[in-house]
C-alpha cells in the first residue's frame, strides 16, 4: 500500500467545502424513518466548493455559520452579501484561532454580519456547519480555507431533518450567545463534548462484518481499543490515515491485531483531513459516520464538534467508494481544474472568483490563466481570479494548475464582459412599496427604493399614472407633492441604469375627496400579519420580515423580527397611512412577544419605540416604549388611540434600539389600524 511522503497541517485546517456526513442512524439502536433522502454528500475535492456557495446564496431569511477556521474571500463576500440582501447573518469563528480568523472575523464584521468568538467553555469549536433559512444544514469535516481545497480529503453532508435541523439551530443559537446547553442528538447527531466518544464507541462495537476507518488523527485509546476489539472478534478493519508516524504505538496495536493501514505524509499534497467511519458496508445494517470528531481525546471530550451517524444508501456507499480509492492509492497523482461553465460580469464590476481544483499529487499545486479579462489576474498560489473587469467583450480564458512533480489540469471557458449597451446583463431592482392612499388637499411623500446588481451605476426614476399633483424627482426617485383629484389610479414606477437595464414595480394610489359627511369603517394599514413575506408597503430594516422558527409569528408564517443581534444594531419598521377625519374611532394594535438574554432585571439595554411621524419625518408623538425588561414569554397585544391625528397623513414607526452584547428580540405581528 502507498504511502506518501510528509505534510502535517496545523490541527485541523485543511479543505474544507465538501458536503459530508453519512450520517442518521441511532447507534447500534433502531434507525428513525426518514423522507426518500434527507442527506446530500458531497466528495472533496473532487466536487468542489460551488455547493456550498450555491447553499449560501439560497438563503433568505437567515444563515448561521460555526467554524473552526475560515480564509475565503468568495464565501465571505456572499455572506456579507446575504446581509445587504435582508438576511439575517450570524457566525461563529473558533476563539482560539483569533489570530488566524481575524481577516474574516474583520471583513464580515465590517459587512454588517453578527459575528461572535466562541465560547471558552470549549478547547476548540471545531465545529463546521452551516445552516440556511432554519430548514437544512451542511455538517463539514472541512475548514472553510481557500489554501487547501485542492489538495484536501473531506467530506460534507447536506441535511434537511427536521430533528437535526432544529437541534442544529438551538445549539447554534445557545452557543452564539455563550449560554450553555445539552444539545439534542435530532435523529441522526454526534455532539462534543457530550456524546461523540460514546457515539463512535457504539458505531465501533456494533459493526460484525467491516470497519473501514478514514482519519487525520489517531490518538483516542478508547477508540483505538475498541479497533481492537473489534478485530479480535473478526471483523476486518481497513484505515487510511494522515501521517502515521504520529501515532505510532496506535498503529502497531491495530496492525498486530490484523488492521491494514495506508498512510499519507505529503508535506504540500493530497492530505487525509476526513473523519469518517464506514459500518458492514454492503450488508443490511450498513451505516456511517462522517463529521468534524478526530480520533482523540481533546476533540471527542473537550471541544464543540458536530458529526452524524446515517443509514442513508447515497451517503454511504459515496463515502464508501472514495475511500476505496484512498486506500488502494487509485485516487492519488490526479491533478485536475474544474470547468467553471461560462461567466458574465458587467463593465467596471469587481470580481473574486475562486477556481475550483483538484491535486492528489504530492507536489506544490500553482495556478495560471490566459485570455483573462482585461484588468482581471490569477493568484497563483490560491487560484483566486480577481480585480475589475475594464473592457466589455466575450473572452476565452484557460485556466491551468499544475503540480510541481509534474501532473497538471486545464479547463477552458468564456467570459463576457457586458458593455453597458443595449445587451447589458445587469438587473435593476425596484422594491414595490404596496398600494398607497391619499387625501386631496393634503401633502404626501413616497420614497422609491430601488437597486442595480452592478456595482457604481446611477439610477434615474420616472413614472406613469401618478394621481393629479404629484410628481417623481428623476435623481432620487422620491414621490412629492399635494393630490388635486379624488379616484384610483395605477401607478408604474421604472429605474434605469446608465447601460439601459431598467426595472420596474406597479401598484395603485387611491386619493380621498378628503370632504366631510359621515365615517367608512376601514382597516387601514397594508400587509398587516406580514403574510406576503415581503415588507411594502411597510418600510423595514433587512431582514426585518422573517418567517425564522427561531421566533415563530403569533398567526400565520410571518413576523417582524427587530434587533436580536446581540451587537449594536438599530432595526425599524415603518408604514405611511392617511387618516380620515370625522371618525370616531382611530385603534392602532399590534401583538408584540419580546426575548431577551440580558441579565439585568433594572436597567433598560435594548429598547423599542413606537412613534408617530409627519410627513417631514418629525416624530408627533412616543406611543410607547418597550426594553429588555418588559421580556415575557408569548405575544401580548398593545392597543392605542391615534384619535390626535385625524385628518392627517401619518408615518408610524416601530425602532428597535440594541446595545453591544446580548441580544434582545422585539417581534410584531397582526397589526391593525382600524377605524370606524
Amino acid at each position: 500500500m502507498p504511502s506518501f511522503a510528509g505534510r502535517r497541517f496545523p490541527h485541523l485546517t485543511a479543505a474544507i467545502v465538501a458536503i459530508i456526513l453519512a450520517v442518521a442512524g441511532c447507534l447500534v439502536a433502531s434507525l428513525p424513518a426518514h423522507a426518500a433522502s434527507d442527506f446530500s454528500l458531497v466528495i472533496l475535492p473532487d466536487q468542489g466548493e460551488n455547493a456550498i456557495y450555491s447553499f449560501v446564496n439560497s438563503a433568505t431569511s437567515s444563515v448561521t455559520v460555526t467554524i473552526y477556521e475560515l480564509k475565503d474571500t468568495t464565501l465571505e463576500n456572499d455572506l456579507i452579501a446575504r446581509e445587504k440582501a435582508g438576511v439575517k447573518v450570524r457566525v461563529i469563528l473558533d476563539q482560539a484561532q483569533q489570530s488566524y480568523d481575524s481577516a474574516a472575523y474583520s471583513a464580515l464584521t465590517a459587512g454588517g454580519v453578527g459575528v461572535v468568538w466562541s465560547s471558552t467553555a470549549f478547547t476548540y469549536t471545531h465545529q463546521k456547519t452551516i445552516t440556511v433559512d432554519g430548514d437544512e444544514s451542511y455538517i463539514s469535516t472541512g475548514n472553510f480555507d481557500t489554501t487547501y481545497y485542492a489538495t484536501s480529503r473531506d467530506y460534507g453532508v447536506f441535511d434537511t431533518d427536521a430533528s437535526d435541523v432544529a437541534a442544529i439551530t438551538a445549539v447554534f443559537n445557545a452557543d452564539y450567545a455563550h449560554s450553555s446547553i445539552t444539545p439534542s442528538d435530532g435523529d441522526d447527531l454526534v455532539w462534543s463534548p457530550t456524546d461523540s466518544q460514546t457515539h463512535l464507541l457504539a458505531l465501533i462495537n456494533g459493526a460484525t462484518k467491516s470497519l473501514d476507518i478514514e482519519q487525520e488523527e489517531f490518538s483516542d485509546t478508547t477508540l483505538v481499543n475498541a479497533i481492537v476489539s473489534a478485530l479480535k472478534r473478526g471483523v476486518t478493519v481497513r484505515i487510511v490515515l494522515e501521517n502515521p508516524s504520529s501515532y505510532s504505538s496506535e498503529v502497531t496495536d491495530v496492525e498486530n491485531a490484523g488492521a491494514t493501514v495506508t498512510g499519507y505524509s505529503s508535506t504540500t499534497g493530497f492530505y487525509i483531513h476526513a473523519k469518517t467511519i464506514i459500518a458492514d458496508y454492503g450488508t443490511s445494517a450498513a451505516k456511517a459516520f462522517a463529521g468534524s470528531e478526530n480520533f482523540s481525546s481533546n476533540s471527542l471530550n473537550d471541544n464543540r464538534e458536530l458529526g452524524l451517524i446515517t443509514t442513508d444508501a447515497g451517503v454511504v456507499s459515496g463515502l464508501e467508494s472514495t475511500f476505496s480509492g484512498d486506500f488502494s492509492g487509485s485516487a492519488a497523482g490526479k491533478v485536475a481544474v474544474l470547468n467553471p461553465g461560462a461567466q458574465t460580469t458587467a463593465a467596471g464590476a469587481a470580481v473574486n472568483f475562486q477556481v475550483q481544483a483538484i491535486d492528489t499529487a504530492t507536489g506544490t499545486l500553482s495556478y495560471s490563466a490566459t485570455g483573462l479579462p482585461t484588468g482581471l489576474s490569477i493568484a497563483s498560489a490560491t487560484g483566486v481570479i480577481s480585480g475589475t473587469a475594464s473592457t466589455a467583450g466575450t473572452y476565452t480564458v484557460t485556466v491551468k494548475d499544475a503540480d510541481s512533480t509534474g501532473p497538471s489540469g486545464s479547463a477552458t471557458f468564456t467570459w463576457t464582459v457586458g458593455s453597458g449597451g443595449g445587451g447589458s446583463t445587469n438587473t435593476v431592482t425596484v422594491t414595490n412599496p404596496g398600494n398607497q392612499s391619499g387625501i386631496v388637499g393634503t401633502a404626501t411623500s413616497l420614497q422609491v427604493q430601488a437597486s442595480d446588481s452592478a456595482s457604481g451605476q446611477t439610477l434615474t426614476y420616472s413614472a406613469s399614472g401618478l394621481p393629479a399633483g404629484l410628481s417623481i424627482a428623476p435623481g432620487t426617485g422620491l414621490i412629492t407633492g399635494t393630490p388635486t383629484t379624488a379616484g384610483t389610479g395605477s401607478v408604474t414606477v421604472t429605474a434605469t441604469d446608465g447601460t439601459g437595464a431598467r426595472g420596474q414595480a406597479a401598484f395603485t394610489w387611491t386619493i380621498g375627496s378628503g370632504s366631510g359627511g359621515g365615517c367608512t369603517a376601514a382597516q387601514l394599514l397594508g400587509n398587516p400579519g406580514f403574510e406576503t413575506g415581503t415588507a411594502a408597503p411597510w418600510a423595514a430594516s433587512p431582514g426585518v420580515i422573517s418567517d425564522s422558527a427561531k421566533e415563530p409569528p403569533h398567526s400565520g408564517s410571518w413576523d417582524a423580527w427587530l434587533d436580536g443581534y446581540g451587537k449594536t444594531t438599530t432595526d425599524t419598521l415603518a408604514q405611511t397611512v392617511s387618516l380620515p377625519a370625522g371618525c370616531s374611532s382611530y385603534q392602532l394594535s399590534f401583538w408584540l412577544h419580546i426575548d431577551t438574554a440580558e441579565a439585568s432585571k433594572t436597567k433598560a439595554y435594548d429598547t423599542l419605540q413606537v412613534q408617530v411621524l409627519n410627513s417631514s419625518g418629525t416624530v408627533l408623538g412616543t406611543l410607547a416604549s418597550f426594553s429588555n425588561l418588559n421580556a415575557a414569554s408569548g405575544y401580548l397585544q398593545h392597543p392605542y388611540s391615534l384619535a390626535a391625528y385625524a385628518g392627517q397623513q401619518i408615518t408610524l414607526k416601530f425602532t428597535g434600539s440594541e446595545d453591544n452584547e446580548d441580544q434582545t428580540s422585539f417581534v410584531i405581528d397582526d397589526t391593525a389600524l382600524n377605524v370606524s
